[in-house]
């Protein structure tokens, strides 16, 4: 018995084929080529899954079923992807029919930063935590819930949107159409576009002359000392931590799994989220709360994606 994870992003695509205890065995990489539009990227979702059964040895009737993780709004009762910003042409499409044809591998999607929690919680930095949130800080920010340890999604799937928040509303414009929410403030595009504004009219800065400034470059400048780096990451820390604050009185979780590539940027970071956290959340709701790092690195959203086919597959009685 084998499934199939899918983790499907705006540039990267990966498949990996798991044995029936979720350990990955074959992993198949390609990228998303998402400009050529979703009839492409879905011929080669396909390719690449039935290139990573074959490379496994698994005969396809072997394999239960697929499981694939891809950017929001998605619905997952429904099966069908509403329109993830950075895959054109994806709007109201029904992914779990098409794929399930098209394998023949009955197929299940969620949003991505969900399956990262059900990873995290199934085989990682969450392990025995019922009540968790996984948090992600990247190029986007987004979050996974898991209460009572099942998976919570909302009506439509769209719950754990934390990256559109709107905590500023005169602030910045996200690309989702709103102004000041989270995402256009502490994601690493955020951090980018600050360090783009506000570098040119200060010459001292390390960052002043790039020409498109990144939040890595933000990140460094600040480790060397950096006022306006430093400042800039101070207040994406601060924004972050009302999030976190407004998640924790929300709730009340025994863990955070805080990932993703801006953590990186380590205290510079950390520290002004964990002072603004503890101001605007109540102190009964942190109670035992423990904010952890993830545990499966880059495999975190295949494994999600595994783990989630395997829930479906018991669910569905196919195991």
């Amino acid at each position: 018995m084998a499934f199939v994870g899918v983790d499907l992003g705006g540039t990267q695509l990966r498949v990996a084929v798991a044995d029936d205890r979720g350990n990955l065995r074959t992993v198949v990489r390609r990228a998303t080529e998402a400009a050529r539009g979703r009839d492409h990227v879905i011929k080669r979702i396909v390719d690449a899954v039935k290139e990573a059964v074959e490379e496994d040895g698994t005969p396809p009737r072997r394999v239960r079923a697929l499981g694939i993780g891809l950017p929001g709004p998605v619905d997952p009762a429904a099966g069908l992807v509403i329109s993830p910003g950075n895959l054109p042409g994806f709007r109201n499409v029904p992914l779990n029919r098409i794929l399930t044809r098209a394998t023949g591998i009955p197929s299940f999607l969620h949003h991505d930063a969900h399956l990262a929690a059900l990873g995290e919680h199934r085989r990682g930095a969450a392990r025995g935590a019922s009540e968790m949130i996984y948090v992600t800080v990247s190029t986007g920010i987004g979050a996974g819930i898991l209460l009572g340890g099942e998976l919570y999604a909302g009506a439509h799937g769209i719950a754990g949107e934390v990256g559109h928040i709107v905590l500023k509303p005169d602030g910045p414009l996200c690309t989702c159409g709103q102004r000041g929410d989270l995402e256009s403030i502490a994601s690493g595009t955020g951090i980018a576009r600050a360090a783009r504004e506000l570098a040119p009219g200060t010459p001292g800065s390390a960052l002043h002359g790039l020409e498109h400034p990144q939040a890595e470059d933000v990140v460094r400048a600040a480790r060397a000392g950096d006022e306006l780096a430093t400042a800039i990451l101070e207040n994406a820390g601060t924004y972050l931590g009302i999030a976190m604050g407004t998640l924790v009185n929300l709730f009340n979780p025994q863990l955070i799994v805080l990932g993703g590539s801006v953590i990186k940027a380590g205290n510079f970071l950390l520290g002004p989220m964990r002072r603004s956290m503890n101001v605007s959340s109540w102190k009964a709701a942190r109670r035992g709360l423990r904010i952890v790092r993830p545990a499966l690195g880059d495999d975190v959203g295949l494994i999600g994606a595994v783990e989630y086919a395997r829930l479906r597959a018991r669910h569905a009685r196919l195991a």
